[in-house]
């Protein structure tokens, strides 16, 4: 009797998860039984370049130059609009925006306009809600409380807190992502990286003791959603 159970494979919804999305897609593999998981890091684990054997050399010469300028943004340096847009696009799971964002860095080609003044848009709502993690009021005791900030947000807020206040180890509580909302606590180290240690429900206490709402930190300003 032939075992025709699905097999799930599972990928992070991060940028390394929708790179090697986009490389399953590449090679005509069956995408349905895909499913994407909530990362276990900040940033998610990039592709080695093991996994590009089998492209040609220029396809996988430009997806190693989008790791490199993606290792570049974990370390809070600037980046073409490109690729910190993707990084964004791959972390709230946007995976459409994010693989065609991959589709034209490995064809040399420039964004549409549609599609530059949509990424410019999102960052620049991506760019008030990191703002708002700057306020002194965030830092308590035990950590930096940023329950109102989705997780995906939360890499681009910890290169910039970095950048102003400089390099530690801490604590950081931030909201959940689209698969599993609530509140998760992470451990960041000096160089900018971190894991998730909890995710707990919304409501779990001792964290709703310290959560404030969104509008002590970040005024109403009618921006995309």
């Amino acid at each position: 009797m032939v075992n025709d159970r699905l097999v799930l494979r599972l990928l992070e919804m991060d940028p390394g998860g929708h790179i090697r999305l986009w490389l399953m897609r590449h090679f005509a593999d069956d995408l349905k039984d895909v499913r994407w998981i909530s990362r276990s890091t900040l940033w998610g684990v990039l592709p080695e370049p093991s996994q590009f054997v089998g492209l040609n050399i220029e396809t996988r010469l430009r997806l190693l130059r989008l790791i490199g300028a993606l290792c570049d943004l974990q370390k809070g340096e600037t980046v073409p609009l490109s690729v910190r847009s993707f990084a964004e696009a791959a972390l709230i799971g946007a995976s459409g925006r994010a693989l065609l964002l991959i589709d034209l860095w490995v064809a040399g080609e420039v964004m549409p306009t549609w599609l530059e003044a949509r990424c410019v848009q999102s960052q620049r709502h991506l760019a008030r809600r990191i703002a708002t993690v700057l306020l002194p009021a965030r830092e308590g005791v035990d950590g930096l409380w940023l329950l109102d900030l989705p997780s995906p947000f939360l890499p681009f807020a910890v290169a910039e807190h970095r950048k102003m206040f400089g390099a530690r180890n801490w604590l950081v509580h931030s909201g959940g992502d689209r698969l599993c909302p609530g509140i998760w606590t992470w451990t960041i180290d000096t160089t900018g990286g971190g894991e998730v240690l909890r995710r707990s429900r919304a409501g779990f206490t001792p964290f709703v003791r310290a959560c404030a709402h969104r509008e002590a930190f970040e005024p109403t300003t009618g921006g995309v959603a």
